[in-house]
């Protein structure tokens, strides 16, 4: 794991240059100041979308785990920018320690793309029981608790023990680039067509083979129920294939050109705009979640029926003349006294 492309760490010379490693270049810094909007942006919506989680209890439902561990992973994302982006601008050191070195440089290179394929994965198992719901009329959630924990379980320690297979056995290493990045490259093609295939072909067709599915069992039972009348069950059914698609159209479009490139190319220019476009999906995933998912409608509107009610309340309330706390025998008085004032 101690390979690099460029050039390798040496702290100890004796011709002593403080080289501050970690420290990005101003060039770097400039780089990276569109993904700084667009994750700044990203901190506002998610924001948004968690305080209604907190305060609107309707949207709190099993059935939306799957959503929730997805957007989770968006905070993650965000997390581990924002950790790199203070580390990179303030890293003064011109000797780190090789341990926090290595360890900056490996949640740089790494977490990113684990969190990206971890994305990819969830949206699967969320369309798989969706499916599920929608052919067989089965509440997932309630059936197989078991099973989808032990599937979110399988899914996070499968993807990071993949990742620590590839760099045990010398398949992927650090490339690292003083004063600019830490990206990983891949010493064979074999191992490059493996990652395409398990992080991107493979669960991107599986989706498009399980949302075909779906939608050709609601336009089946719409045939079939045409004659006499549409049940509200299927025109929910519907409902979710349409909100699934338009969201996985927005998302696959946004999200793969990072995952794609980043197997193949590892850095450069056009790996940076495809990773702002990454994070601009990021800022949107909140959005396009509420405005397609008829429960976060409801839950805006309750929401705003509660801030009008109160609004109104307060205005009343302050229109109100408040009553007075003196004595019984001089109320008649400052009654008078009042009228003549007012006039």
């Amino acid at each position: 794991m101690d390979q690099f492309s460029t050039q390798s760490l040496s702290f100890n010379s004796t011709n002593f240059t403080c080289t501050t490693p970690l420290l990005w270049t101003k060039e770097a810094t400039e780089d990276r100041r569109a993904r700084l909007i667009a994750c700044s942006v990203a901190v506002f919506t998610h924001t948004a979308f968690w305080l209604q989680l907190l305060f609107c209890p309707s949207v709190r439902q099993k059935s939306m785990q799957w959503i929730y561990a997805y957007l989770v992973t968006d905070i993650l994302l965000l997390m581990r920018f924002f950790f790199i982006y203070i580390v990179r601008i303030t890293a003064t050191e011109c000797e780190p320690t090789k341990l926090w070195f290595y360890f900056v440089c490996y949640v740089e290179a790494t977490v990113d793309n684990y969190l990206n394929v971890l994305e990819v994965y969830m949206l699967l198992a969320l369309n798989i029981c969706r499916y599920i719901q929608i052919a067989y009329n089965k509440n997932v959630y309630q059936l197989h608790k078991k099973l989808l924990l032990v599937t979110h379980i399988t899914m996070y320690v499968s993807t990071a023990f993949s990742f620590i297979i590839q760099f045990s056995v010398k398949w992927a290493r650090l490339d690292i680039k003083f004063q600019d990045s830490c990206q990983v490259t891949y010493t064979n093609i074999y191992i490059q067509v493996f990652n395409i295939i398990t992080a991107f072909a493979l669960p991107i067709l599986l989706n498009v083979v399980v949302i075909y599915m779906s939608a050709r069992h609601v336009r089946l039972t719409s045939t079939l129920q045409r004659a006499t009348h549409v049940s509200a069950r299927e025109k929910y059914n519907r409902s979710l294939v349409i909100q699934f698609l338009i969201f996985y159209i927005i998302w696959v479009a946004l999200w793969s050109p990072n995952v794609i490139l980043f197997q193949i190319a590892g850095g450069g220019t056009l790996t940076a705009t495809f990773r702002l476009l990454n994070f601009i999906e990021i800022a949107l995933d909140p959005l396009i979640i509420a405005a397609l998912d008829v429960r976060f409608w409801q839950a805006w509107q309750k929401f705003g029926q509660y801030v009008r009610v109160e609004i109104v309340k307060r205005g009343s309330t302050a229109g109100r003349i408040g009553p007075t706390t003196t004595r019984v025998n001089v109320v008649s008085f400052k009654t008078v006294q009042q009228q003549t004032t007012n006039i």
